[in-house]
């Protein structure tokens, strides 16, 4: 049954390029009821009370804790208490009775090697996870943890399984963690132009984290939202039910040249010119910003296209959403004036 939802994913994707092709809305296609605003949290990045606004928490609807957690090829599962711990008590205490998910993502082996060629890098990535998806602890492993602190669920963001096996092992292992988590979630990150999900897999998992950023066009501009609306159609083309896909928001620029950096929001918001350029003069590069107004235009765009949500990666990049420059507060205008309209 479900491989018929996913042959209407791919079928209302087809259509809704078609119509926009030619100028018109897809009137099959309407916006979720439940429309979440998903922030990844970097865990040593709030363990000051005072870099957490509660009222950035009226806006959003599910934190994924990030980079506090780890697994090796052997399915062990390492906690790095010290991380982990203050951070996610600082979030309960901000969050206190709203009715917010809190899960928990495992990042697994890192390539350490000599090898440059970052597909080489990745091959030899995947036989490291590949071996921690079949060791037969992971599973449990994972869900020790989720019990002991009392997280709603568990995310991967594991990049990049590119080769077909390694989709197959990645694929068999999601679905037999979902067998086990019984009512906590299960969610993945997935890049636009890498998704070899099968068809039980899909199914297993409850959320996808689209990354659509990372991206430039024609004059080094990052994740704008022409490419990134375009790219993001590319979920349904896989049979990715949009319901369940939150379209990621950079909260951070990179650099015209593509070069690895990455400059937060909100370090710049106020030093940006008219076309939200910043160049570092000292450093000879110029970097392109998400504004409030291009963020707002994605939200509207993630809701009237049939998105389950957005997805913000991170929360420590913004301002307080109570600054009229916040980029939480541009999401919330966006889902405010939806919901009027």
């Amino acid at each position: 049954m479900f491989f018929f939802k996913r042959l209407t994913a791919t079928f209302t994707a087809i259509l809704t390029i078609l119509l926009n092709f030619l100028g018109i809305t897809n009137p099959f296609v309407q916006p979720v009821k439940d429309f979440k605003v998903v922030s990844y949290v970097v865990a040593d990045r709030v363990h000051d009370m005072d870099s957490l606004c509660s009222e950035d928490f009226d806006i959003i609807t599910d934190v994924i804790l990030f980079g506090c957690a780890t697994f090796d090829k052997e399915g062990n599962v390492t906690v790095k208490k010290d991380i982990l711990e203050p951070a996610l008590q600082n979030l309960k205490t901000v969050i206190g009775k709203r009715d917010i998910t809190i899960t928990l993502n495992f990042l697994g082996p890192q390539y350490s090697g000599d090898l440059t060629d970052w597909y080489e890098q990745m091959a030899v990535q995947a036989v490291d996870h590949t071996a921690a998806f079949n060791s037969g602890v992971l599973e449990d492993n994972i869900i020790a943890v989720l019990d002991e602190y009392g997280f709603d669920g568990v995310y991967f963001d594991y990049e990049y399984p590119i080769e077909l096996d390694a989709w197959h092992n990645f694929n068999k292992f999601l679905v037999s963690l979902d067998s086990k988590l019984g009512k906590k979630l299960l969610g993945i990150a997935v890049a636009d132009w890498d998704i070899k999900l099968s068809t039980a897999a899909v199914e297993a998992v409850d959320y996808f984290e689209l990354m659509v950023y990372d991206v430039y066009d024609d004059i080094g501009r990052h994740s704008t939202f022409e490419t990134s609306t375009e790219l993001s159609q590319n979920a349904g083309l896989y049979g990715l039910p949009l319901e369940k896909v939150h379209f990621g928001l950079p909260f951070y620029a990179r650099p015209t040249d593509h070069g690895a950096y990455w400059y937060e929001y909100k370090g710049y918001y106020d030093k940006l010119d008219e076309n939200s350029f910043y160049t570092d003069e000292a450093l000879g590069k110029t970097f392109w910003f998400n504004t409030p107004d291009v963020i707002e235009q994605k939200t509207a765009y993630a809701i009237e296209n049939g998105f389950g949500g957005v997805m913000v990666w991170h929360y420590s990049c913004d301002l307080p959403s109570t600054h009229p420059q916040s980029l939480l507060a541009a999401i919330a205008r966006a889902t405010e004036n939806t919901a009027e309209n």
